[in-house]
């Protein structure tokens, strides 16, 4: 009987140890090119590709201030109260992505053979780790999502994470 190069428990380590994400260097510098421009707004969008592998990005706009279905969704939701807020300042806090783009983007990823792998979005004054609101609307149990941080806008801090139950834990990702 040949002996075997690693046993079941070190495989799961070594599976654990290895980032099951993949993001290109272009990609991520685009997420951070797509915070600063709409500062001090939220940016959002999505990442798709296969096995954990980034290959194509998609920009979608933050609605929140302009459609009212976003107060409502936020409200039934109980995460954050959005209504007094004035449109501008939602903007500021929180993203609500345009679900036509949105449709699209999953359209374009069917046609394409992809699957939705990161829901990205900015904070613009805040760390790159969810807020309370990020994980109440976390609804995409089998994707990352990753932050964009723009608290220290020289320095801008991208961070991923697995959402899923309201439990947050950190999500590697490899640049390639």
């Amino acid at each position: 009987m040949k002996p075997r190069l690693y046993d079941f428990q070190t495989l799961r380590l070594l599976d654990k140890m290895t980032p099951s994400l993949k993001i290109p260097r272009q990609i991520l510098e685009d997420l951070v090119a797509h915070a600063r421009e709409l500062d001090p707004f939220e940016c959002c969008g999505l990442l798709a590709g296969a096995d954990g592998t980034v290959t194509r990005q998609y920009r979608i706009t933050n609605q929140v201030a302009k459609d009212p279905q976003a107060v409502t969704v936020f409200n039934e939701a109980n995460v954050k109260q959005l209504g007094h807020l004035p449109e501008t300042a939602r903007a500021e806090v929180a993203y609500f992505m345009d679900p036509k783009e949105m449709l699209a983007a999953f359209k374009d990823m069917r046609e394409q053979r992809l699957e939705l792998t990161v829901i990205y979005h900015s904070h613009t004054h805040s760390p790159a780790y969810p807020s309370m609101t990020d994980v109440g609307l976390a609804y995409y149990p089998d994707a990352a999502y990753l932050i964009v941080s723009l608290e220290n806008m020289s320095q801008p801090d991208i961070r991923t994470y697995w959402i899923k139950d309201r439990q947050v834990s950190p999500a590697e990702f490899q640049v390639i």
